[in-house]
């Protein structure tokens, strides 16, 4: 009895079990000084006194968001530094990543974070990538991927397909790919790196501009996470003005351990305990144990969203919300989406419009792509236009929504559970399965719990796997040239 109590404390420390690990995901809202070497100096001191700080919490890692040193879109010549491959312990070729590699050193943490690379092709001449680098907790460098998926960044090289540095393993054992923004919408790289099947957790560093109804920054990682059963931990930039901000940690069996989104502006860092995923991803999603985020005092209304919704290519459905039991099959030519909505008879709001939309085709932004789309959608008024916009007096109690579609066995389309509220955040309690039978390959994403507020509900995605035809490359066109407007 001795013995075993010896080996259960042994697995345990300060109540932290070997089959979880402690995270740390910081919303940052960079520093801006006179020029562009004092503002990532000054930058890098407060990514110094947040590792500090999460240590303090217990955590084992801690990611910060893309361009959380640089700010938005630096000189590069003057931004940019040399960073070696890992693994690699030469980090004093240049300061930062001195004073980087010192502080996961100091406080035994692995530290995620972006920097601007100076490279050279084979034949000598400068190149500059969007780089996120890992420092292990002895300050070594073990992990760099170059974004691959660049948008409006022409000073920029993408990085290659088939990287060597994107995945690590802890001496927590767990082995994570990292990527980063739009790379997440792409088959390339955020579905292959999940072909490793070692990997279990992915860390994702990002400056993502929110798009309504169905890209906004906790719904494109909740649903990633959801749909791919992986632990995300998800750092993004924090400038409310514009609608880029929403930070979280997500959990492989569909639990959402902590997230963040508010109108405030100013730096969160977020700490959770994260249970850690066996390797083989091909169950279905299990306990949901939610950590709900305390969101009072969040300000929401001073968050922007920006929208955008192409009502006019979309097939529409008005729901007769008093029928309460509503199934209902819409079509877009040959593609078709199955809804089954249960309505509360005691939590109806007969004045409420909401409509069931689906899609198959174009949509050109920036270039034409193809996408499936296949949603429920909440709308101000009988226009169409006003359909997916923040609506804040959502009353209609919805209790079960599933939505459901089918594509040929052999279809390599990657799809995404898509969710919105009016509180900004993804219908946590949700669910979504991939089952493969009889030649087709169905998707089905539901909500069992009574739920209410809900802007959105669907999945999203493509039915061709190429590299200039991935999963729903129209936000990202619409995100940057957005983003960029307001710069």
């Amino acid at each position: 009895m001795a013995s075993v109590k010896l080996f259960l404390l042994t697995l345990s420390i300060f109540g932290q079990s070997y089959a979880d690990y402690v995270a740390a995901v910081v919303e940052y809202q960079p520093l801006f000084e006179l020029d562009l070497i004092a503002t990532v100096e000054s930058n890098l001191q407060q990514f110094v006194n947040f590792i500090k700080t999460a240590k303090k919490g217990s955590a084992q890692i801690i990611v910060f968001p893309e361009y959380g040193l640089t700010g938005w879109y630096p000189n590069v010549t003057n931004a940019a530094i040399e960073i070696p491959d890992p693994p690699s312990t030469t980090t004093n070729s240049h300061s930062w990543l001195q004073r980087l590699s010192n502080a996961a050193l100091t406080h035994s943490i692995y530290v995620a974070l972006n920097l601007l690379e100076k490279s050279y092709d084979e034949n000598n001449n400068i190149v500059y990538y969007n780089a996120a680098i890992v420092f292990d907790s002895h300050g070594k460098l073990v992990a760099k991927y170059r974004k691959i998926n660049l948008f409006r960044e022409s000073y920029l090289t993408p990085g290659d397909f088939n990287q060597n540095h994107n995945v690590f393993t802890t001496d927590f054992g767990v082995t994570f790919g990292i990527f980063t923004c739009f790379d997440i919408v792409y088959y390339d790289p955020a579905i292959r790196i999940l072909n490793n099947p070692s990997v279990t957790d992915v860390i994702f560093p990002t400056a993502w501009l929110s798009i309504l109804p169905f890209f906004h920054s906790l719904t494109v990682q909740f649903g990633y996470s959801l749909a791919n059963k992986v632990n995300l931990l998800a750092a993004n930039i924090n400038n409310v003005k514009y609608g880029v901000g929403g930070s979280g940690i997500y959990g492989g069996n569909g639990s959402v351990l902590s997230y963040y989104i508010s109108g405030n502006a100013g730096s969160k860092l977020q700490i959770a305990t994260v249970k850690k995923v066996a390797p083989a991803k091909n169950t279905k999603n299990i306990n949901h144990q939610l950590k709900y985020f305390d969101n009072k005092g969040a300000n929401l209304s001073n968050y922007y969203s920006k929208k955008y919704f192409d009502f006019k290519i979309y097939t529409f459905k008005k729901l007769n919300l008093s029928q309460l039991v509503i199934k209902e099959d819409i079509c877009y030519k040959g593609f078709c989406c199955t809804f089954e909505i249960f309505v509360s008879s005691s939590g109806l709001n007969s004045s409420e419009i909401y409509q069931i939309m689906a899609y198959n085709g174009p949509a050109t932004i920036g270039e034409p792509v193809n996408i499936k789309l296949c949603s429920l959608v909440a709308c101000e008024t009988p226009d169409l236009r006003s359909c997916g916009s923040r609506n804040t007096n959502l009353k209609t109690n919805f209790t079960y929504i599933s939505v459901e579609f089918s594509v040929p066995r052999d279809d390599e389309g990657y799809y995404l559970p898509v969710s919105l509220t009016k509180h900004l955040a993804p219908v946590l309690e949700s669910r979504f399965e991939t089952n493969i039978n009889e030649g087709n390959r169905t998707s089905k994403y539901y909500i069992e719990k009574t739920i209410d507020n809900i802007i959105a509900f669907g999945i999203a995605g493509n039915g061709a796997l190429s590299v200039n035809v991935n999963l729903i490359m129209f936000v990202s066109f619409i995100c940057l040239s957005s983003w960029v407007s307001f710069l």
